[in-house]
C-alpha cells in the first residue's frame, strides 16, 4: 500500500514535533554549555535526557496514527519510522549516560549534549525522509555531529586523526551518493521515492542500476559496509567508548532503515535485482568483519569489526525484504538486539577505558575477579553478540536465518551461521581473559573500579534488553512483526 498524499497544505508541523523539540533544545544548550561551570557542567545532559524521553513519548503517540506523506509527499508517517525513531531515542539516550558519566568532571561534560541531540534529529530524518534532498540533508547532519563527538576528547591525537579520516571519508560518500541521486533524478524525473518508483517504467534499466548502485555508497558507508567499512576501525578507536558506542549504533539503525525504505519504495521493481547483489555483499561484510576481529587486541578496533560483521547479518533481511513478509520484522528486531547488547559492551568498556587509559584487551584479565558485575555484562553482551542462546542475539539471528531460508536464500542462511561459528571464537577469547589473572603488562589498576551512575544504568538497560529479548521475544517480536513493511 503506498503511502497516502495529504489533501491539500504541505505544512504539517504536527509531523515532526519530535524533532522540533530536540532541535530547538540543541540551539537552546549551545549558550548554556558555553556558559555552565562546576556542578553546573551537568546541567545540558540533564536537559537533553529529559527531551529525549519527551521525544520518545511524542514519537509513540504517533503509533496509531493512520499511514499519511505529510510536507507535499516528502515526509513518511508510519510505523515503521515510529518503530526505528524509538530505537533511534532510545539509543541515544543511553549513549547520553555513558556520555555524560564518562566526562563528568572534564570540560567536555557540559558539551557533550548538543552533538549527540543534533545527531539524533539526523537520524530521526533520515528515517522519514521520502525525497532526496532530505535524505542527503539528514543524513550530512547526522554525519556533521558525529564528527563532533568523535573529537569530544580535542586534545587526543587519536582523535583528532579519527575525526580527519571520518570527516574525509564520509564526505566523499555523500558527494558519491549525491551524483548518483543527480543520475535518478535524471533517469526517473522525480526527486521523491514512490515517484522514482512510477518512474522506473521510461529509465534505461542499466543506467538505472549504475545509479542506484552509486547511491548505495553513501547507505553502505553509515552501515559499515563492505567495501565501505575500512573507516570504522580507525574512528571507533580513536573516538572515546561512549561516543563510539553511540557511532557504532544510532548511524547504523537511520542508514538501515532509509536503505530499506529507498529499496522498498523508490526500486520495488527491481528487487530480482538487488536481492541477490545484497546477499553477496552480506556474505562478504560478515566474513570480512568476523575474519579482521580475529586478530584484534585493542577493544574498539574488536567491536568495531565486530559491528561491521553484525551489519552483514542485518543486510541477510534486506536481501529477503522483498522474498518473505518476515524479513523486514527480522532486520527491525535484529536492530534492537544489536542496540542493546552493542551499548552493553561499550558501556563496560567505557567504565575501564576511563579507570586506566586504555582499551587494550589486557585491561580486561581478570576483571572477573575485580569487578564480577562488570564481567558479567560485558560477557553477556558478548555472548549475545555471538549468538548464544537464550540471549537476544541468538533470537535474533535465528529469526534472519529462518527468513533467508524463507525466501529462498538458503546459501544465505548457511553462510549466517558459518560465520557465527567463526565470531564466536573471539568473542570467547576476551570472556576467557575476564577470567584470567592479570599480567604484568597490563595497565596499572587500582583494586576497585569506579563505575558512575550514568554507567551504571545504562549498563543495567541495556543488559535487562539483552536478557528480556533473549528469553522472552514473543510480544516484542509480535509488535515488531505487526509493523512490517507498507506496501
Amino acid at each position: 500500500m503506498r503511502l497516502p498524499m495529504p489533501s491539500a497544505g504541505c505544512m504539517d508541523l504536527w509531523a515532526v514535533v519530535p524533532e522540533m523539540l530536540l532541535a530547538a533544545l540543541t540551539l537552546a544548550l549551545v549558550p548554556v554549555a558555553g556558559f555552565a561551570r562546576g556542578r553546573w557542567r551537568g546541567l545540558p545532559a540533564l536537559v537533553a535526557g529529559a527531551g529525549l524521553v519527551a521525544s520518545m513519548v511524542l514519537t509513540a503517540r504517533t503509533w496509531n496514527y493512520p499511514a499519511a506523506a505529510a510536507f507535499c509527499g516528502t515526509w513518511a508517517v508510519d510505523r515503521f519510522a515510529v518503530l526505528y525513531k524509538l530505537l533511534i531515542e532510545a539509543a541515544a539516550l543511553l549513549s547520553l549516560l555513558m556520555l555524560a558519566s564518562h566526562f563528568r568532571g572534564r570540560r567536555a561534560q557540559a558539551q557533550v549534549a548538543m552533538p549527540l541531540l543534533f545527531a539524533t534529529v539526523g537520524g530521526l530524518g533520515l528515517v522519514s525522509g521520502l525525497d532526496l534532498a532530505l535524505i542527503v540533508l539528514f543524513l550530512e547532519i547526522l554525519s556533521i555531529a558525529s564528527y563532533l563527538l568523535a573529537l569530544l576528547m580535542r586534545t587526543d591525537l587519536k582523535a583528532q586523526e579519527a575525526t580527519l579520516k571520518y570527516f574525509i571519508y564520509a564526505s566523499a560518500a555523500l558527494a558519491i551518493m549525491s551524483y548518483g541521486m543527480t543520475f535518478l533524478y535524471g533517469l526517473t524525473g522525480s526527486l521523491d521515492l514512490p515517484g522514482i518508483a512510477r518512474g522506473l517504467h521510461r529509465a534505461d534499466p542499466v543506467w538505472l542500476l549504475v545509479a542506484a548502485g552509486i547511491v548505495l555508497v553513501g547507505y553502505g558507508f553509515e552501515i559499515t559496509l563492505v567495501p565501505f567499512q575500512f573507516w570504522a576501525p580507525d574512528v571507533y578507536q580513536g573516538a572515546s567508548a561512549p561516543a563510539t558506542g553511540f557511532i557504532s549504533v544510532v548511524p547504523k539503525i537511520a542508514a538501515f532503515a532509509a536503505l530499506l525504505r529507498f529499496l522498498l519504495e523508490a526500486l520495488p521493481a527491481y528487487a530480482p535485482q538487488w536481492s541477490p547483489l545484497i546477499g553477496v555483499l552480506a556474505v562478504g561484510t560478515m566474513t570480512l568483519g568476523n575474519l579482521a576481529a580475529l586478530r584484534q587486541q585493542s577493544l574498539k578496533r574488536l567491536l568495531a569489526y565486530s559491528s561491521i560483521a553484525q551489519a552483514g547479518y542485518v543486510l541477510i533481511g534486506v536481501a529477503v525484504a522483498n522474498r518473505s513478509p518476515g524479513g523486514v520484522p527480522a532486520a527491525s528486531f535484529y536492530l534492537l538486539t544489536y542496540l542493546a547488547m552493542n551499548l552493553g559492551a561499550f558501556a563496560v568498556i567505557g567504565v575501564l577505558e576511563r579507570h586506566t587509559g586504555s582499551d587494550a584487551r589486557d585491561v580486561v584479565r581478570g576483571l572477573a575477579r575485580r569487578a564480577p558485575w562488570l564481567a558479567a555484562v560485558l560477557t553477556l553482551a558478548l555472548l549475545s553478540l555471538a549468538g548464544i542462546p537464550p540471549l537476544a542475539g541468538f533470537a535474533g539471528k535465528i529469526l534472519l536465518l529462518t527468513q533467508a531460508i524463507d525466501g529462498g536464500m538458503a546459501w544465505l542462511a548457511i553462510a549466517g551461521a558459518i560465520n557465527m561459528a567463526v565470531g564466536l571464537y573471539y568473542y570467547a577469547l576476551v570472556v576467557a581473559d575476564m577470567f584470567m589473572e592479570a599480567t604484568s603488562q597490563a595497565p596499572p589498576q587500582s583494586a576497585r573500579i569506579p563505575v558512575g551512575a550514568g554507567y551504571a544504568a545504562a549498563a543495567a538497560i541495556a543488559t535487562a534488553g539483552t536478557l528480556a529479548l533473549g528469553i522472552s521475544p514473543d510480544s516484542v517480536l509480535s509488535a515488531v512483526m505487526a509493523v512490517g513493511w507498507l506496501r
